[in-house]
């Protein structure tokens, strides 16, 4: 399973906004609960939630990007590709090369 910011909490059994020692606290008792040698795949899951949390350059560009509404564009590439262009293709090349 990959490990997003937006499921790290769940991973670790927090709630958002959790502090850094409170991060701590839950990826030491996880660990604890399933050691490396036992359940090597949940594990992973544990470790790379809590190292998604605890570096704060991840957590910064995951805040960053976390609200980013990507805008659907196809319908104003239909509306564009309708209109025909005012000058021909082969004059605005033109145009870009005077110098």
């Amino acid at each position: 399973m990959s490990v997003t910011f937006s499921n790290a909490y769940q991973i670790l059994e927090l709630k958002s906004g959790a502090t850094s020692e409170e991060i701590r606290r839950a990826y030491l008792n996880l660990v604890r609960q399933h050691p490396p040698d036992r359940s090597p795949d949940k594990f992973r899951e544990i470790h790379a939630a809590y190292e998604m949390l605890n570096d704060p350059m991840n957590l910064a560009t995951a805040l960053m990007t976390a609200n980013r509404v990507r805008p659907d564009l196809s319908a104003v590439i239909v509306e564009a590709e309708k209109v025909r262009p005012r000058l021909a293709t082969l004059n605005l090349l033109a145009l870009g090369n005077l110098e």
